[in-house]
């Protein structure tokens, strides 16, 4: 009988695979890179073939270490960045590059159906309603051609199985449910025109089934036939299952390309929030803030100051090295981490990265820790935001994501923040062993997400040094001003 699990994660800068055997082990991982595209000022766009192409090497890996085949996988489920938007033909057929979630190209009708609306805070510039309304205005002929509109997960769903849905945490991220619930609001769609029969009727819980593998590209992938398809749930609600962050008020942080901050929270049904996003777990919802540039801000700092050494294995022995020799230099250099526009702490697709502060003395070493610490008072500011509105009463702060593998980093955003960071073991494919629990659930072989409390490891602890205390929260209120008195310059610059 089949006993092995296979879990993908689509994140900003390629797919994470894993295969998960007993106990939650993961028996091999690997993840398989693919570009970025921003053919205009805004846009962020990758290649739907360069997903195809990711996933069937990466399978074909997998299966190899582990010395598997097609036959052993007892289901497989995806994960993915929600927020993106594909049109598809009635064969399945992508109309259009992927409109990624870091595409902020919609702003401008984003604040037209707020108007429409009544309220702000419903569509923004990276939400799916936005750039629908985008579509529907600039290139109608792709709407028009469509037979659906889907994700990265829902364009996997029909080449794996053929039928297509929404998971509910990604159908959320549409802004065309609203509040939490598995149905789409009518409201919403009038208010954008986009017609109901492009979007599948079936909005899933993350253990139900979606299909079965039965297709040409399922078979060329290296799947058995008939293997269940399970709907999974966004990046950041993986986050939630990977961290074990399973009950209200359990906290985590994560560090990939991007990088959040979330605490879980119980669903209000009567509650209007913006904020609070539907959990892969029925009756729990998340709060959720997202930054947009974590790693990408390490591999512009690698890029452009460690040119020679980038293509070191030791980079970021390096990095860390460096940054640490400088620690106890009074020395104040400011680093504000928005390459790509933000999200929170500050909503504005405007901002961009900016260094301030520099002298003749300052070295790479010094921005290095910069960026660092930039980062860490970027999630420091979410916290602050959190607080003022009764919401961070938290029971831990978990760790994941490859930028979690830094203790130095970590011992930084602990100093910052002031709060104890635990780093979990598997910090970089945590959310792929977290999704695991979707198909045994599903398949019936566990009984709820409680069993993800069975095999959560915790690596280590990095405390708040308080030593440091007087000097981050002094530079923190630096950050925040810099960005308030920059912002109507970012914008005047950016506004194009």
């Amino acid at each position: 009988m089949a006993k092995y699990s296979l879990t993908y994660d689509f994140g900003t800068g390629s797919v994470k695979g894993a295969v998960i055997g007993a106990n939650y082990e993961p028996v091999a991982v690997s993840n398989e890179p693919y570009p970025m595209y921003a053919p205009a000022p805004g846009f962020a766009e990758q290649k739907v073939e360069d997903y195809l192409t990711s996933f069937k090497k990466l399978t074909g890996r997998l299966l190899s270490e582990a010395n598997l085949s097609g036959e052993d996988i007892q289901g497989l489920v995806i994960s993915q960045t929600s927020s993106s938007l594909i049109f598809v033909d009635a064969g399945g057929n992508a109309l259009n590059d992927c409109v990624t979630w870091l595409d902020s190209r919609a702003g401008e009708q984003a604040a037209q159906l707020n108007e429409k609306v009544g309220f702000d805070g419903w569509a923004t510039s990276k939400r799916v309603a936005a750039k629908v309304a985008w579509f529907m205005e600039k290139r109608p002929e792709v709407v028009a051609a469509a037979r659906y509109m889907v994700d990265v997960s829902g364009f996997f769903y029909l080449q794996l199985t053929g039928k297509t849905a929404f998971d509910l945490t990604a159908a959320f991220a549409t802004g065309f449910i609203f509040p939490i619930s598995r149905e789409w609001n009518q409201m919403f769609l009038d208010t954008v025109g986009l017609d109901p029969a492009l979007l599948t009727d079936r909005i899933l819980h993350s253990f139900d089934v979606v299909g079965h593998t039965d297709t040409a590209y399922a078979r060329e992938v290296g799947l058995a036939p008939g293997t269940p398809v399970f709907a999974g749930c966004s990046d950041n609600a993986n986050g939630h299952l990977g961290t074990g962050s399973i009950h209200p008020g359990d906290a985590h942080i994560y560090l990939g390309s991007s990088g959040w901050l979330s605490v879980t929270t119980p669903v209000d049904d009567d509650a209007i929030s913006f904020t609070q996003l539907p959990s892969a777990i029925p009756g729990l919802g998340y709060e959720y803030f997202c930054t947009n540039s974590v790693g990408t801000s390490i591999d512009y700092l690698i890029k452009k100051c460690y040119r020679e050494e980038a293509g070191s294995k030791d980079i970021y022995a390096l990095l860390a090295a460096e940054a640490q020799s400088v620690e106890e230099d009074p020395k104040e250099v400011l680093f504000l981490p928005y390459l790509y526009g933000e999200e929170a702490p500050v909503d504005d697709a405007h901002v961009r990265g900016t260094l301030l502060n520099l002298d003749p003395t300052v070295t790479r070493a010094h921005v290095a820790r910069a960026v660092m610490e930039g980062i860490a008072f970027n999630y420091r500011w979410i916290k602050e935001n959190l607080e003022e509105n009764g919401q961070w009463q938290v029971n831990f702060v978990r760790a994941i994501g490859g930028g979690a593998r830094s203790d130095l980093h970590l011992q930084i955003i602990a100093d910052v923040m002031g709060e104890t960071v635990t780093r979990l073991a598997n910090a970089r494919f945590a959310g792929n062993i977290g999704l695991a629990a979707c198909i045994d659930i599903g398949l019936g072989k566990a009984k709820d997400f409680s069993i993800i409390e069975d095999y959560i490891q915790e690596e280590r602890s990095f405390e708040p040094r308080e030593q440091f205390k007087e000097r981050y929260d002094r530079l923190f209120a630096a950050f925040k001003r810099a960005y308030h008195a920059l912002q109507d310059l970012y914008t005047d610059l950016n506004d194009q």
